[in-house]
């Protein structure tokens, strides 16, 4: 009887394996750790180093030579060919010229000014961004819009294409994008979004298709309109932005949301006097500050913490404290403290789990481009400071037709103490 001895078939290399080590590679040339002309470790040095068998190292080899990052003669070790790279200007968007892909990905955003106990929040996202890249063998990098999200709107439009044109001349892996210009550069954006990997950050941009992460705006307002009801607050008033972007307008939505989930008929009429107030129109507040104490409201929830501050300082100009005589409540959590140095309740934003989530579709995005696209929004939590207090229920008829909270008012977002 013959017998035939069938060597066992060799286990299959992970692909994605190959490839992130390809990539390690790759950016070890593109940043120079290896220079032009020298030769590759050997594939024990290789093996040691990486933590990754030989063969392993050999397929992300030939995947380099195929690329002409490396070039190999029989029985040699393979030679880096580091592509020369032109000197980059950032403000140059003249040239046609682009670089081979790169594993960077950018997060195109101003840099913001206010700083809480984490560090800004912009900073707050671009580590949470990095944390997230961690591993891939992308890098992040931050290119700054400019110094504040208040100035000029055309400016900010030149700026943030300024940037754009940028990643797509010199291929970047994938763009992370907070617009402050949101009306404007929507062809640009949507062309970067076909090209690479695109994210947008907080608020969307009409006529742009691509992957998308924020808060929990409309809930997280209900809930901190909810806290104020709950608390003996009748007379709430809401100062918003006014601007025509989802995040301002799902924060009216949940403030509106949670008076209709209390109110009912006549009563839901009456608590929405005092009105709605825009920002832009401060005659509204100057002529609710001048009502008599049993008319004012008694609290007041702002689109962010920028507006809480201006409102604060509003008030105290015609002698109402807070939170002696009005409850004030802003979002973001930062400017945690008002000019009177009383703390803010605010609506606290997960900015480094939004750093991270980004990161992770920018890295899915990269692997299946046709994937469908994701809308993430993450939890936020209340945070209750000096700012609030109970007042006394008024007499006034504007009792809640629905005393207990509602079933989705989610505990693990409320009422985290400073």
């Amino acid at each position: 009887m013959d017998t035939k001895t069938q060597s066992k078939p060799r286990p299959r290399i992970p692909k994605g394996l190959s490839n992130k080590i390809a990539g390690l590679l790759e950016d070890r040339i593109r940043s120079g750790h290896y220079h032009d002309g020298d030769r590759l470790p050997s594939e024990r040095e290789l093996e040691e180093d990486l933590g990754v068998d030989r063969r392993t190292i050999r397929a992300a080899i030939a995947k380099l030579q195929v690329d002409g990052l490396l070039d190999r003669k029989p029985n040699c070790r393979p030679v880096v060919c580091a592509p020369s790279h032109p000197a980059v200007d950032q403000n140059d968007t003249s040239g046609t010229a682009s670089l081979p892909a790169t594993r960077l990905v950018a997060l195109v955003m101003w840099h913001g000014g206010a700083v809480d106990y984490a560090g800004t929040a912009q900073q707050r996202v671009f580590w949470g961004m990095n944390e997230g890249l961690r591993g891939s063998g992308y890098h992040g990098v931050f290119l700054d819009v400019g110094q504040s999200s208040s100035g000029e709107y055309q400016q900010n439009a030149e700026r943030e294409a300024a940037h754009l044109n940028y990643a797509l001349k010199y291929g970047f892996g994938g763009v992370v994008f907070y617009s402050q210009a949101y009306n404007s550069n929507q062809e640009l954006v949507q062309d970067l979004s076909l090209k690479m990997p695109l994210v947008l950050l907080d608020r969307l941009i009409p006529g742009v298709t691509a992957d998308f992460v924020g808060s929990e705006n409309r809930q997280s307002m209900a809930d901190a309109t909810w806290h104020l009801i709950r608390l003996g607050h009748r007379r709430i008033a809401f100062v918003t932005s006014g601007e025509y972007i989802n995040t301002v307008q799902e924060r009216l939505e949940g403030y509106l949301q949670a008076l209709g989930e209390a109110f009912a008929g006549d009563a839901y009429e009456l608590i929405l006097n005092p009105p709605i107030i825009n920002s832009s129109s401060w005659p509204m507040l100057e002529s609710i500050c001048k009502l008599p104490a049993s008319e004012r409201p008694t609290a007041i929830i702002c689109v962010n913490n920028i507006e809480a501050v201006r409102v604060a300082n509003h008030m105290s100009a015609h002698g109402i404290s807070v939170p002696e005589d009005v409850s004030l409540i802003g979002f973001d959590n930062v400017d945690r403290t008002l000019p009177n140095g009383v703390s803010l309740t605010t609506i606290a934003q997960p900015f480094e789990e939004i750093g991270k989530a980004a990161a992770s579709l920018i890295l899915a995005r990269s692997v299946d481009r046709s994937a469908k696209y994701k809308h993430l929004e993450l939890p936020t939590k209340l945070i209750t400071r000096e700012s609030v207090r109970a007042v006394e229920v008024i007499s006034d008829g504007l009792q809640p037709s629905n005393a207990e909270t509602p079933s989705d008012f989610s505990t693990n977002r409320d009422l985290m103490p400073a």
